[in-house]
C-alpha cells in the first residue's frame, strides 16, 4: 500500500465515521483511520483482491459495511483486536514516570488556588487573619500528602497539633513578613515536616485508621488484589486459547514425509475458531505486559517500604529516653519520612492506573465472545462428524496460494516480533492457523529470528524449504490484520502511511531575499546604490536621465575658446625668474 491510495482510504474513513455518527455512535477518528489502513490489507476482508487505483464501488461498500457492523458488534474478534492494540498504544498509564508526572500536575493545579490564597496575606495581619492562615495551612498539609479527607475535622485537629509543635503564633507572624518567594519555599518545608510528624504519630497498630490514611496497608491490599486478578484472567485466557487450538488440531493431519496436509472440515471454517485464538492470545499478551510493569512497581514498593521502616526505626531511636531534642536533629527525619510517603503514594497511583487499564482491556473480550467461541467449537465438531472422507493438499500448493497477494511488510521486522510461541510451518501451510510450538530453530543466520515448530520433522521441512517457507510465512502474517496485531507488527505496516502525504517539491522557488541579476546598467560598487527592484523607481530614474540628456551641452567650442582642445599636444615654456 503506497501513498497513492492515501486519499482513497481517507474518503473511506470519512464515510465510515459519517455512518456511525448517523447512528449516534461516538467514534475516534484517529482510531478509525488506524482500522481502515490496517484492515484494507487483510486478504479475507480487505481490498487486496481489487485494484485500488480503480476501485469498485461494490467492493468499497462491502468493506465499509463490514467495518461498521464490526464496530457495533461487541463479539467481533477483529475489532476487538484493533481496540486492544489501540488501548496499549494510547494507554500511557503503563509507564510509572508518566503516571507520576500526570498526578503531580493534576494536584498542583488543584492546590494552586489554596497556595495563592495562603501567600496573599499582608504583612500587617490581624489575629483573625492569622487564624485563617493557620487553618489554610492545615488543609494544605493534609491535601499535599494525601493524609486523608481535608474536610475531616479529626484529621485537621491532628495536623494542627503537629503544626503547633513546629510553628507558634510568633513564628506565624514572622512568616508573613517574609518575601513571597521565600514564603512559598518555607511553606513547602513546613508541610514536609508537619506531614512527617502526622505520619509518624499514626504509624503502627495504634494509629487512627479511620481518619488518617495508611498507605502501607492500602498498598498491601492493592498488591494482593492485583496479583490475584492478573492470575485469574490469565489462567482463564490460557484455558480458552488451549481449547480453541485443540479443536483446530483435531481437524488437521500433517504428513511430513509426503509433505501433505489432510483436513476434514474446510480450512475457512477452521479460521472461525482461529479468530478467537488470536483474540484470546492478544489479550493475554497485553495483560502480560501490564503484569511486567506491575511487578516492577511492586519491587519498588518493597524497596520504599524498607526505607519507610528504616526511618521510623531511626526516629524511635532518636526519641527514646529523651525529654528534649534539638529540632535540627529530628526534623530532617520527618522530612525524609514525608518524601518516602509521597513515593509510596505514587506507586499506589500507578497500581490503580494499571488496574484501570486491565479492566478496560478485559471489557473488549466480554462473556458473550467466550460463549460464542465455545458454540463455534461445538458447531465445527458436529460438522466434522458428517464428513467421512478427509481431503488432502500438498504443502507446496498451500504456500503457492499466498503468492498472489502483495504486501509492504518487511521480513526483517519479524525480528522484533514474538513468533516463537506458534508453529511456523503450520501457520505458513494453513495460511494463518495457530498451533502451539514445542521446538525452536534459528533458520536465518543473518538475523536473530527463532521460529517455533511442533517437532523436529516440522523444523526439518522449514530448513529444506527455507525460501518457500519464509515467503509463505511472511505473506500469511502481513496479509492478515489479526496476525499483524497479535505479533505487534501493525506499526511496521502502516507507520509510513499514517504520516502526512509527501508533497512533490516545485520546480521553481520564490526567494524573498535580494539576489543579483544580470542587468544592462552599471553594477559597479559606485553605482550599486542606484540599483533597485521597484519598477516605479526604474521609471522615475529613466525620466530623470532623459531630462539630464535634454540639458546636456556639447563642449567642443568651450574647450577651443579656453585653449584646451588637443591639450595633450600643447607645450608650455617653463617660467624663469
Amino acid at each position: 500500500m503506497s501513498h497513492t491510495h492515501h486519499e482513497l482510504l481517507e474518503r473511506i474513513c470519512k464515510r465510515i465515521v459519517g455512518q456511525l455518527k448517523e447512528r449516534d455512535i461516538e467514534v475516534d477518528t484517529d482510531f478509525m483511520t488506524f482500522v481502515v489502513h490496517l484492515l484494507v490489507r487483510d486478504m479475507r476482508y480487505g481490498l487486496l483482491h481489487t485494484d485500488l487505483n480503480k476501485p469498485s464501488s461494490c467492493h468499497i461498500d462491502t468493506f465499509i459495511k463490514y467495518i461498521v457492523h464490526g464496530y457495533t458488534d461487541n463479539t467481533d474478534t477483529t475489532m476487538a483486536n484493533m481496540r486492544l492494540s489501540w488501548i496499549m498504544k494510547m494507554g500511557h498509564g503503563i509507564k510509572l514516570a508518566y503516571v507520576r508526572e500526570q498526578y503531580e500536575v493534576k494536584y498542583q493545579q488543584q492546590l494552586k488556588l489554596l497556595i495563592d490564597d495562603i501567600l496573599q496575606y499582608p504583612e500587617t495581619c490581624s489575629k483573625v487573619q492569622l487564624d485563617q492562615l493557620f487553618a489554610k495551612m492545615q488543609v494544605f498539609v493534609a491535601a499535599t500528602y494525601h493524609l486523608g479527607c481535608p474536610s475531616n475535622h479529626v484529621l485537621l485537629k491532628l495536623v494542627a497539633m503537629a503544626l503547633n509543635s513546629v510553628i507558634g503564633r510568633s513564628d506565624l507572624q514572622n512568616y508573613v513578613l517574609k518575601k513571597k518567594y521565600h514564603r512559598q519555599e518555607y511553606l513547602q518545608r513546613l508541610a514536609d515536616t508537619v506531614a512527617g510528624i502526622v505520619i509518624y504519630n499514626n504509624d503502627g497498630p495504634d494509629g487512627d485508621r479511620e481518619n488518617v490514611r495508611y498507605v502501607i496497608g492500602e498498598l498491601q491490599m492493592a498488591q494482593s488484589n492485583t496479583s490475584a486478578a492478573f492470575d485469574a484472567v490469565l489462567e482463564r485466557l490460557k484455558d480458552l486459547s488451549g481449547k480453541c487450538q485443540a479443536a483446530i488440531s483435531e481437524q488437521l493431519q500433517f504428513n511430513c514425509k509426503e509433505t501433505t496436509l489432510y483436513y476434514r472440515v474446510p480450512l475457512e471454517q477452521l479460521q472461525r475458531i482461529n479468530q478467537f485464538t488470536v483474540t484470546f492470545n492478544s489479550l493475554m499478551r497485553c495483560l502480560l505486559e501490564l503484569q511486567r510493569s506491575y511487578e516492577h512497581t511492586a519491587y519498588m514498593v518493597s524497596v520504599e517500604s524498607g526505607r519507610y521502616n528504616c526511618v521510623i526505626a531511626k526516629i524511635n531511636d532518636t526519641l527514646y529516653m529523651r525529654s528534649a531534642i534539638d529540632s535540627e536533629l529530628i526534623f530532617p527525619h520527618f522530612v525524609y519520612l514525608s518524601k518516602v510517603w509521597g513515593n509510596l503514594n505514587h506507586y499506589f497511583n500507578h497500581i490503580v492506573e494499571l488496574n484501570r487499564l486491565r479492566e478496560q482491556l478485559e471489557c473488549q473480550v466480554p462473556k458473550e465472545m467466550e460463549q460464542r467461541a465455545k458454540d463455534t467449537i461445538m458447531e465445527i465438531q458436529d460438522l466434522s462428524k458428517h464428513i467421512k472422507e478427509m481431503r488432502e493438499c500438498s504443502f507446496n500448493e498451500r504456500m503457492e496460494l499466498l503468492k498472489k497477494y502483495q504486501t509492504d511488510g518487511n521480513f526483517c521486522s519479524l525480528a522484533e516480533a514474538d513468533i516463537k510461541e506458534f508453529c511456523g510451518l503450520t501457520l505458513a501451510v494453513t495460511n494463518g492457523l495457530l498451533l502451539p510450538a514445542k521446538v525452536l530453530r534459528k533458520l536465518c543466520m543473518n538475523l536473530d529470528i527463532k521460529f517455533g515448530f511442533q517437532d523436529e520433522t516440522y523444523a526439518r521441512i522449514g530448513e529444506l524449504w527455507f525460501e518457500r517457507f519464509i515467503i509463505a510465512f511472511r505473506q500469511a502474517i502481513f496479509n492478515s490484520a489479526n496476525l499483524a496485531l497479535l505479533f505487534n507488527l501493525d506499526h511496521a505496516l502502516i507507520a509510513k502511511e499514517l504520516q502526512p502525504v509527501p508533497v512533490e517539491p516545485p520546480k521553481t522557488k520564490d526567494f524573498e531575499g535580494q539576489t543579483e541579476m544580470v542587468v544592462t546598467n552599471d553594477l559597479s560598487g559606485a553605482n550599486w546604490i542606484n540599483v533597485t527592484w521597484n519598477a516605479w523607481d526604474y521609471h522615475r530614474e529613466t525620466i530623470h536621465l532623459a531630462e539630464i540628456r535634454k540639458r546636456q551641452t556639447h563642449d567642443t567650442q568651450t574647450k577651443i575658446s579656453y585653449g584646451q582642445r588637443n591639450a595633450q599636444n600643447q607645450t608650455y615654456n617653463t617660467r624663469h625668474n
